[in-house]
């Protein structure tokens, strides 16, 4: 139940992304070209760098070129309105925490991968295909019923045999 809603989660984040991805190109659409370019190259590295680079790596990439970013644009003299700048500087660490967000959620490195050695370890001791324990503990477990009945003298002990013919079994 919890991860059918952590995969629900983790697919309204990818929702959410490429949303904020279209709504930002539409946005950056009404400005010039240059504006579009730069706009699609942030929010190319934000998703790139968000899938690829692990996240603590992220946090000191958005922190340093948010604080890189933040200087030029808003400390120099470029000829943009505010709200585009501050558009400029938000679409890197939006788009690329959305990414490591919904990375985390959805693939091998969220919650997979805590049920990891369960999962190997019941593949391990389970046939899958006719949902029964694996020789090495179907031995195990006859072998501790035989100790059990030859060992215990104390009760009066029987013992029914069902043999099953198979036609055409070896």
């Amino acid at each position: 139940m919890i991860r059918q809603h952590i995969v629900e989660v983790g697919l309204t984040v990818l929702f959410l992304m490429g949303a904020l991805i279209a709504v930002l190109m539409w946005w950056a659409g009404q400005y010039s070209t240059t504006v579009g370019t730069a706009m699609m190259t942030l929010i190319l590295l934000g998703t790139a760098a968000g899938t690829l680079i692990p996240s603590i790596l992220i946090t000191w990439l958005i922190i340093g070129l948010t604080t890189i970013g933040s200087t030029i644009l808003l400390m120099g003299y470029i000829v943009m309105t505010t709200p585009l700048k501050l558009g400029l500087l938000l679409a890197f660490p939006v788009c690329a925490s959305l990414s490591v967000l919904s990375r985390y959620i959805l693939s091998g490195w969220g919650w997979i991968d805590r049920n990891r050695a369960d999962i190997n370890s019941y593949a391990a001791h389970y046939d899958q295909v006719t949902k029964l324990q694996t020789r090495y503990n179907a031995a195990k477990i006859y072998e501790k019923a035989r100790h059990f009945v030859q060992t215990d003298q104390h009760d009066d002990q029987w013992l029914d045999v069902t043999a099953i013919h198979w036609s055409h079994s070896r």
